[in-house]
């Protein structure tokens, strides 16, 4: 539980991303979401690929790279991690998003994933859909209802768009795609709020 906590905290730092759309212009933003994006992928082909240079750069970044190693899920230790599909998806958004609607669909991702995750393996017990529980997509959507009303008071979104869009990362969250939910909540969610608005 305290490796799930860690990896859910560390999640937050997509806010970083959030912030800076916010504020800056929209070139700028790609620009460096794009460059942190190559750098996180650069890292985990250099990881996967070479194991003498990834002990270079585990030595360089010996602090990071040990919490990580430590957040990592099993099967990112064969696949690229959590970090750069986040950043992938966060780069498509950036690119092909107005505001208004790439900015809750990250923090759909960010928050409805977090708030499932958590409850439902700390409080979980209804079951609906392989490991997912009844308590944790209530969380979920709990958690992407409040971001949905933060963007109509402060992107000027209209609230049934974003509830659309809250609906539908609970949806994708719950169903557990082929798709890495980094990209496939963030993404799916936002294309239906862009058909929608």
């Amino acid at each position: 539980m305290k490796k799930l906590f860690f990896r859910k905290v560390y999640r937050l730092v997509l806010i970083v991303v959030v912030v800076i759309y916010y504020y800056w212009p929209t070139k700028y933003v790609i620009l460096s979401v794009f460059l942190a994006f190559i750098f996180a992928l650069s890292l985990d082909i250099i990881r996967l690929v070479s194991p003498k240079a990834n002990e270079v750069v585990r030595r360089i970044f010996k602090p990071f790279a040990r919490f990580m190693r430590f957040i990592a899920k099993k099967e990112e230790l064969r696949d690229l991690s959590g970090t750069t599909y986040s950043l992938m998806g966060c780069t498509i958004i950036v690119i092909f998003f107005p505001k208004h609607i790439g900015i809750p669909a990250i923090l759909f991702n960010v928050f409805g994933d977090m708030a499932a995750t958590v409850v439902g393996k700390s409080i979980g017990r209804i079951k609906i859909f392989h490991d997912k529980t009844l308590e944790g997509s209530v969380a979920c959507f709990i958690a992407m209802l409040f971001v949905a009303l933060w963007a109509q008071w402060k992107l000027q979104l209209p609230f049934l768009v974003g509830l659309s869009g809250a609906l539908a990362g609970t949806f994708i969250e719950l169903v557990t795609l082929k798709i890495n939910d980094n990209l496939s909540i963030p993404i799916l969610s936002g294309v239906v709020m862009w058909f929608l608005y």
